[in-house]
């Protein structure tokens, strides 16, 4: 009983929501829809069998206007398109409609879309009916234009509106509606019969009965206008071959082409070119669509209520594939030839081979082909399933010769009966100057078509010593000798102010490329400039071991010596401007802290020392601590060297990271990239004994750092609780390790050491067993390293110790029984 239930409710609610789609119609505003709602109108339409073409009725009869029915149209063409293509794809899921092979075989089951996309491609590939289209587009719907000039044979009818002006002296306006029975009443005139007559001819009919009222109309000073105003509404039936035949009901102005639109055209098996219209039981008019889709022709038959419009089946139809503009699949009558066909199909393309075209004809057991030379396309008339194929021109030249290289418009050229070499080249305006005139190439294909090559002499063929006839797509190649040439540069280097490679060239001088160069810089040494030379004699490289020689040239920095432009240069030189000796940049140091000058200072000598920046600072202040004074030196290394420490950083730092510890890996490596260092010095000593060994000499960037009085110590490491506390002079090293709570149990106590404000090191030393703690100053940094981890062993190593000491022993036990 709960299943029942279930199911009715299931079913009311799947009702419901139909009758919403259904709903969405009334009072439409197509903009305000969402996807889902126009999913749910496609949806229902698909379910009722209902087309593009004929949701204008299906709109209307929801009282939806034609502006907001035109653009719900625009919005399913979109929705379609996203979908990729009109109709939903089937569902994988929908076991009922997927074929055998895949509903009962899982695995092939996963590949059924795959199996959709490829038939959708082989769809795709075949030829598409020509004509078919033009029914699926929303843009192109046929309608009547009902905004037009009344036509003059158009007949009237029931429901007909007729509007009726009288003006002049006298003045009165009607309108009036056609009656079932074919008569309209104007008041004071009465009934008259209009039902049958044309519109000209019921406008004479009324003239002359409402000239028996007003009198003036046959006096002339009055006058009538009759118009149509609201057409009526005609029935017609839409029957044989196509889409969705049955009865529509259309504007009485309707031609066949609204009628067959809005019943969605021809279906594949019903023809386009015989479409017959029937009235009273007989054929009035046969309807050729192609004489719209090719020639633009549109059939201005007006159809009448009851008429019936029948597609009958395709007699003809004939495939045209390859290079014309819309390969496609054509209706032909009997008796039209190829060359209609091609016409249909909008020609050939720029690319087609048009001397000949091949078909395949079904005959009675089996295919045949057909050639059909291009004088025979007139006569040659199409059968039944005939297949066309416009081939493609090839990719060739039967007149071309080409040149290129050394020549002033390389290029293809148009090759002429009896052609020769020498003609060519003067067609390309002759050879460049750097033309390699004693060999060139000629590259064409022999009679079975390989490729072979032949030279000539150009020089000869210039001169008539030699003619060669040109073939058909020959190449000609003219080499320059510029071209056969190595590339030659000479170079400089030193104290010039652009070093570098020059491009070399015959008669080049030490002058040129020192001006090349853009000239000396100050401090170039001009009294001794060296050139490199290579070697290249044969019989001096054989006999000894030297491969370059060199040379010294003097010159003065404005080059006006002789010998400097009389020195040829020679390719692969390399000219060297060495500096003026003992030059050297000005270097600074700095000094800071606790002096009367603080700042930078120029090193003067290569002599001077800390003390002599002191002397030059003015002196310690009073609030100076020498013992802290330290050297903050910049370390000089070159490219080989920064490699190497990178090398070795990355080394170190990877094995840190191993170990699971990424911070101190970084700081590794910062430690060891530093491009500073500090240095332990003791100013005391400096300041009482300058110049001695204590006294360091000063180098470029060297920062002389001299701190104020310090009063603190700070307790770092494997203590309880690391802490800077206040130094008092006396106490000793246990004193400050205690305010810091004492030694952790990791601690390594015979370890400890001290880093002094100065940067020096103390360690704590052992003897007999008793530890000598270094002396604690002002500044110091006490350090307790911790213990190292021991890894004990896990419980398979001690089981592998044991069974390998069991082992020995058992050897040594059958060792000592054996004696």
């Amino acid at each position: 009983m709960k299943k029942i239930v279930c199911l009715l409710f299931a079913l009311i609610c799947f009702n419901v929501i139909q009758a919403q789609s259904l709903d969405l119609l009334k009072n439409l505003n197509t903009d305000d829809l969402s996807e889902q709602q126009v999913q749910d109108i496609v949806s229902k339409m698909q379910s009722e069998g209902v087309s593009m073409n004929q949701l204008d009725q299906y709109a209307t009869a929801k009282g939806a206007s034609k502006e907001e029915i035109a653009k719900l149209k625009k919005r399913i063409v979109k929705y379609n398109d996203k979908l990729g293509g009109a109709k939903k794809r089937i569902s994988t899921s929908d076991e009922n409609q997927m074929p055998e092979e895949f509903r009962f075989d899982p695995e092939k089951a996963k590949y059924y879309e795959a199996y959709l996309a490829k038939q959708d491609s082989i769809k795709a590939a075949k030829p598409k009916i020509f004509g078919a289209s033009i029914f699926n587009d929303v843009n192109l719907s046929f309608e009547p234009n009902l905004r037009l000039a009344t036509p003059q044979n158009y007949i009237l009818g029931p429901d007909d509106e007729l509007l009726i002006d009288v003006y002049g002296v006298s003045e009165v306006s009607h309108k009036v509606n056609v009656s079932p029975e074919g008569n309209i009443r104007i008041p004071n005139v009465g009934v008259i019969s209009v039902g049958g007559l044309t519109i000209e001819e019921a406008k004479k009919i009324i003239k002359s009965r409402l000239a028996r009222v007003y009198g003036g109309i046959s006096a002339g000073n009055t006058f009538v206008s009759i118009a149509l105003g609201d057409i009526r509404s005609i029935t017609v039936n839409v029957i044989g071959e196509i889409v969705y035949p049955g009865s529509y009901t259309i504007p009485s102005l309707a031609t066949v082409f609204n009628a067959l639109y809005q019943s969605g055209g021809p279906k594949e098996s019903g023809s386009f070119r015989d479409i017959q219209v029937i009235r009273n039981s007989k054929v009035i008019a046969t309807i050729d669509l192609y004489d719209f889709l090719v020639y633009g022709k549109q059939s201005n038959l007006r159809l009448h209520d009851q008429d019936a419009i029948k597609v009958l089946p395709y007699r003809n139809r004939v495939t045209i594939t390859g290079e014309v503009k819309n390969p496609a699949i054509f209706e032909m009558k009997p008796g039209e030839t190829l060359k209609e066909l091609i016409e249909f199909a909008g020609g050939f393309t720029e690319k087609a081979y048009r001397e000949r075209i091949t078909a395949n004809r079904n005959t009675l057991k089996e295919k045949s082909v057909i050639d059909i030379a291009y004088d025979e396309f007139k006569i040659f008339k199409t059968e039944p399933g005939d297949e066309y194929k416009v081939g493609e021109i090839l990719n060739r030249y039967t007149n071309r010769v080409q040149i290129a290289g050394a020549v002033y418009r390389p290029g293809a050229y148009a090759l002429t009966k009896d052609m020769n070499l020498r003609t060519l080249l003067e067609k390309a305006d002759g050879l460049k100057e750097d033309a390699f005139v004693n060999s060139a190439t000629i590259f064409r294909k022999n009679a079975t078509g390989l490729p072979e090559m032949t030279t000539f002499c150009p020089k000869d063929i210039l001169e008539g010593k030699s003619t060669i006839l040109l073939q058909r797509e020959d190449s000609i190649f003219i080499s320059s000798v510029l071209d056969l040439k190595e590339k030659e540069f000479v170079y400089i280097s030193g104290e010039v102010m652009n070093p570098g490679r020059f491009p070399f060239a015959d008669g080049m001088s030490l002058k040129d490329i020192i001006l090349m160069s853009n000239g000396f810089k100050n401090t170039a040494n001009v009294g001794e400039i060296e050139i490199y030379r290579q070697i290249t004699d044969e019989n001096i490289l054989n006999k000894n071991i030297n491969k370059a020689e060199s040379f010294k040239i003097q010159m003065d920095k404005n080059l006006s010596l002789e010998q400097t432009a009389s020195f040829k240069l020679k390719r692969e030189d390399r000219v060297m401007i060495r500096p003026i000796f003992g030059f050297e940049n000005m270097k600074d140091v700095k000094i800071e802290g606790e002096v009367r000058s603080a700042g930078s200072y120029v090193i003067t000598s290569k002599n001077q020392r800390i003390s002599d920046l002191i002397k030059l600072a003015g002196g310690l202040t009073n609030y100076a601590y020498p013992e802290g004074a330290f050297l903050i030196r910049k370390l000089e290394s070159n490219e080989s060297q920064k490699k190497l420490l990178e090398d070795i950083s990355g080394s170190i730092s990877s094995k840190v990271i191993k170990k699971g510890n990424e911070i101190d890996s970084l700081r590794v490596k910062k430690e060891i990239l530093n491009e500073t260092q500090t240095v332990a010095i003791n100013l005391e000593k400096i300041l009482k004994k300058p110049g001695s060994d204590y006294d360091l000499k000063l180098e470029a960037g060297d920062v002389l750092s001299i701190p104020k009085s310090l009063e603190t110590v700070t307790i770092n490491g494997e203590v309880l609780r690391p802490n800077t506390v206040r130094y008092q002079k006396g106490k000793s090293f246990g004193f400050y390790v205690n305010n810091a709570g004492g030694y952790s149990t990791n601690a390594k106590t015979s370890k400890s050491y001290i880093i002094h404000a100065n940067g020096s090191v103390e360690v704590t030393t052992c003897f007999l067993g008793l530890k000598f703690y270094p002396k604690v100053k002002p500044g110091s940094r006490i350090i307790v390293p911790e213990k190292p981890v021991r890894k004990s062993m896990t419980t398979a190593e001690t089981v592998a110790i044991s069974t390998s000491l069991v082992s020995v022993l058992a050897i040594l036990l059958s060792v000592i029984k054996s004696f």
